[in-house]
């Protein structure tokens, strides 16, 4: 017999049982401790063909796969939900995100005084893209998240191919944090640079991240504060230093990387049945939600940026007579992306050195 953390939507339980066991076991268990909401729940398992979590959804396989099978480090157990009207979350950790050739990544404000303070103890926010919902009849799909601890001071690095330079905007529907600042490559024109924001624009408050409830958005207009976008577009001229400065070049046409032709019946653990294969109705099944994150509703909630602390730093030197495409019909990359929040820390510890521990690969 073997001692096993088993989470339910993101809830500890403490079961014990052995590992050879079938599932169908393991969730009689289950529905005897817990009771029959445990039916709106299907195991997760890890895909060594994909390196995703993956939701187990034809419990006919429960019949005959083990315990052992679906295990996860330090003997973690998920079920995630698939029925009624909330939903879990799937997505795939990454460092960047992107479109075309803009690209921002959100991380820690590192370099305040007062953005240390308020992030003492925090960790790192987390940046998702494809992200699916557990559960069939959701609409939660978005191909950008970025989720963080609640008062998380932030700095978002920016990325972008510049001609004689770029112009960038960072904002919401409501909300803008900058709209009109500039990277200019002096001598040195037509390639990709960073830069970094820490403050708002329009005033020396850096940038917070928190709950929509805490920033008192009313529920309609939460969608209108969650999601922000990061627009690039070029510079073709300025002047700085009685000196100008000029590009009228092009960004390079970006060529798709190599895409591996799926291969119909491939099988992970056992478990898997025709990942990418034709469907039942002849129509192309994508096979089983899956992420290498899980993060469970119950976990978080929707966030938005707000104006924190005085800090974040001052902006360059002036530049004049610029020359820039329209920012709102010609632009490098527009990268949309949607704030959650952790409801605590103890939901964020869970998730990311629990639920998503180093290394997830299966045990059995």
């Amino acid at each position: 017999m073997t001692a096993y953390n088993i989470f339910v939507g993101g809830t500890p339980h403490s079961v014990t049982i052995n590992p050879t066991a079938t599932l169908a076991a393991l969730r009689s268990n289950l529905r005897s401790s817990i009771g029959s909401n445990i039916d709106n729940y299907d195991f997760v398992y890890f895909a060594q063909f994909t390196q995703k979590k993956t939701i187990l959804s034809d419990r006919t396989i429960e019949n005959s796969q083990t315990v052992a099978s679906v295990v996860f480090p330090d003997s973690v157990i998920i079920l995630t939900l698939t029925q009624g009207n909330k939903t879990d979350l799937f997505g795939m950790k990454t460092d960047w995100l992107y479109d075309r050739h803009a690209g921002i990544r959100i991380v820690k404000n590192n370099s305040d005084p007062g953005a240390i303070a308020a992030n003492k103890g925090k960790f790192d926010p987390i940046m998702l893209t494809d992200i699916q919902p557990s559960n069939p009849s959701s609409n939660a799909f978005y191909q950008r998240a970025v989720i963080c601890e609640k008062g998380t001071v932030i700095q978002f690095n920016i990325s972008s191919w510049g001609a004689a330079g770029y112009g960038f905007s960072i904002k919401s529907d409501k909300e803008t944090i900058c709209d009109g600042l500039y990277v200019t490559l002096g001598d040195n024109p037509n390639h990709q640079t960073n830069t970094g924001l820490r403050r708002y624009q329009s005033s020396k408050n850096m940038i917070q991240i928190e709950s929509t409830k805490t920033l008192n958005i009313p529920t309609s207009d939460v969608i209108h504060y969650q999601k922000v976008t990061l627009k690039t577009w070029r510079v073709t001229s300025y002047k700085a230093g009685g000196k100008t400065h000029s590009s009228n070049a092009q960004a390079p046409v970006i060529t798709a990387p190599h895409m591996a032709m799926a291969t119909p019946g491939f099988r992970g653990m056992g478990l898997m049945k025709s990942m990418g294969a034709m469907g039942a109705g002849g129509g192309f099944d994508p096979g089983p939600t899956g992420g290498d994150t899980y993060v469970p509703g119950s976990s978080v909630e929707t966030g938005a940026p707000g104006r924190g602390p005085a800090g974040g730093g001052d902006f360059g030197s002036d530049i004049s007579d610029i020359k820039q495409d329209d920012r709102n019909t010609t632009v490098l990359g527009a990268v949309v992306f949607y704030f959650f929040v952790f409801k605590d820390h103890e939901q964020a510890n869970r998730v990311i050195n629990v639920l998503n521990a180093p290394n997830p690969n299966a045990i059995g």
